[in-house]
């Protein structure tokens, strides 16, 4: 059954017919309204006015009232919703991407859909400019890539970028095998995305990965152990620091001095939104310093969404590959960072741009230890610190005069 239900705002009234087994507040987000922006009421025959949650469903309102859905604010809809719709249409789309346009009278949307080819000539488009206003003259450019959406996006648009600027570049790629983490699977499609593009690449399987780091002792030995120390969540801790720390060392060996990774637009608001809720400043992004040696992040600005339309096959299976754990703080975090890119079309990266021009010359500055391979935020609690560095030195090629 459907009940009528009257959005009310100062500037106008909506009159909708809902299904009477949905909530208030899932009407209005249906709309694409917030619910905190309205409140309910219904009124009777004799016009007495009676305020409702939001959480009741029509179907428990009896049918011999009027429902309102009235809005707190003095609020224009017209000026924030979508009022008319256009579509962009390609051949066998995967995916979409909304366009909002403003005006003083109305709202406007255009939906822009992508298949694989279009998702990467986007893409393509955004890693070229990038390196173009980024990269310096290293005449080599190093790249980790997973098997997941975002690393293996960043293969063919590198290779794209660098031999099509005016200083050409080496483009050196690098992937890590190790169960349960980096399986030997999501390797294949590396090493196929490698092989189609005519890239230099490198696998570091337990053994290579031991050999290149100089370990005392075995990687599978470490990850147990990091793991025992400080969570059995926290393999994605363990496999960031691992990724950066080969990638320092491969820059070093083929005498560069930048890198790449694929973080995708939502990896940079999250960690954004995490520093900022904290109360701390946040690390620098789309570059990032460690020493010498700059980490570049050609994709920040690129959602997820895309990068995966790029290869839907090597994507599905990425996702069945994940491992079912991960932290709480981690969860969340990314929730929130979707749900904001969610509720109102590239506000989160209205919100990342906003914050490179607050934090552009105070970014949290991370300091390398004078004898470790090792970047040190200024918020780093001093006895973690050391726990960590004595796990470090156990296993991996750092000084052992220290007192530890």
């Amino acid at each position: 059954m459907f009940r009528s239900v009257k959005i009310k705002t100062t500037n106008q009234e909506i009159t909708i017919n809902a299904l009477d087994s949905l909530t208030l507040e899932e009407i209005l987000r249906v709309e694409r309204i917030p619910t905190n922006l309205f409140q309910g009421y219904t009124i009777n025959k004799a016009g007495h006015l009676k305020p409702i949650p939001l959480n009741i469903r029509l179907v428990d309102l009896s049918n011999s009232v009027e429902i309102i859905l009235q809005c707190i604010r003095n609020t224009d809809l017209r000026q924030v919703l979508p009022q008319k719709t256009f579509c962009r249409e390609v051949e066998s789309p995967t995916m979409v991407l909304h366009d909002l346009n403003f005006s003083e009278k109305e709202c406007t949307e255009t939906i822009y859909e992508l298949n694989a080819d279009t998702a990467r000539e986007l893409v393509e488009s955004k890693v070229s400019e990038f390196i173009k206003k980024y990269s310096n003259n290293n005449k080599k450019i190093i790249a980790g890539i997973s098997g997941g959406g975002d690393s293996n996006t960043l293969v063919r648009s590198l290779k794209k970028a660098l031999t099509s600027s005016d200083k050409k570049k080496e483009l050196i790629c690098f992937t890590l095998v190790f169960e349960p983490i980096w399986p030997g699977s999501a390797a294949k499609r590396a090493i196929e995305l490698c092989r189609e593009n005519g890239v230099q690449h490198f696998i570091f399987q337990n053994q290579e990965i031991e050999t290149l780091l100089r370990m005392h002792g075995g990687l599978k030995d470490f990850y147990t152990e990091f793991g025992q120390n400080f969570g059995e969540n926290t393999s994605h801790f363990f496999a960031t620091y691992l990724i950066s720390l080969i990638a320092r060392k491969l820059c070093r060996k083929y005498k560069t001095s930048e890198y790449c990774l694929g973080f995708n637009r939502e990896d940079v608001l999250a960690e954004l939104l995490f520093s900022l809720i904290n109360g701390y400043k946040p690390l620098a992004f789309p570059v990032r310093r460690f020493g010498d040696i700059k980490l570049l992040m050609p994709l920040w600005e690129i959602p997820k969404m895309v990068l995966d339309a790029c290869y839907p096959k090597y994507s599905i299976e990425n996702y069945q590959e994940r491992l079912d754990t991960t932290t709480f703080q981690r969860s969340i975090i990314y929730y929130l960072a979707h749900s904001i890119e969610d509720i109102y079309d590239n506000l989160g990266l209205s919100l990342m741009q906003g914050a490179r021009k607050i934090f552009e010359n105070n970014w949290l500055e991370l300091k390398q230890d004078k004898d470790w391979d090792l970047y040190i935020s200024e918020y780093a609690e001093p006895a973690k610190i050391k726990e960590i560095k004595k796990l470090l030195h156990k296993y991996l090629d750092f000084p052992s005069n220290e007192k530890l």
